[in-house]
């Protein structure tokens, strides 16, 4: 029985030994990030789309994003949106920080009704939060939910991404 005890205490111990340090490396004021984003709409239509992303921290928490997103077709419409964003990033712990998301969205829809094709462009305001993993000091993963408020084609966005900076 005392060997048992010893094993299990041991076991506890070593628990946290084997626990993953985090090192805050991220970013600094000046670095830059590319990366990939993967959104999904909700509105009229559900849409799954891909882009790349552009990012630039101009203070350590204050980071500003460009991005372009293209949708796949769905119900004989595509979809695509150029985003300017402003995220505010508040680290929490082991790399995890949650950011607001403000910005603008320029979005373009062609479709095609009864034959017919055609186009249609709206400004509108992004609103929404996310939250960021760190993997490494120079790699991260990204979650968002946004809604975009946009004349007449309103629609929530959800948003998984990875990027890397440098």
């Amino acid at each position: 029985m005392k060997k048992f005890m010893l094993a299990l205490c041991l076991s506890f111990v070593s628990l946290g030994t084997f626990a993953q340090e985090y090192y805050d490396d991220s970013a600094a004021a000046g670095d830059w990030a590319v990366g990939l984003n993967i959104p999904f709409t909700f509105g009229d239509d559900t849409h799954l789309g891909f882009g790349p992303k552009l990012q630039y921290y101009a203070t350590q928490a204050l980071r500003l994003e460009a991005s372009f997103d293209y949708y796949l077709e769905a119900n004989e419409r595509i979809d695509w949106d150029l985003n300017f964003n402003l995220h505010y990033l508040i680290p929490a712990k082991y790399g995890i920080s949650i950011y607001p998301v403000v910005g603008m969205t320029f979005l373009h829809r062609h479709w095609t009704f009864d034959g017919a094709p055609g186009d249609s462009g709206s400004l509108g305001l992004n609103i929404g939060i996310g939250a960021q993993y760190d993997v490494t000091s120079n790699i991260f993963v990204n979650y968002e939910c946004k809604y975009q408020y946009v004349n007449n084609h309103d629609r929530a966005n959800m948003c998984v991404g990875i990027g890397f900076r440098f």
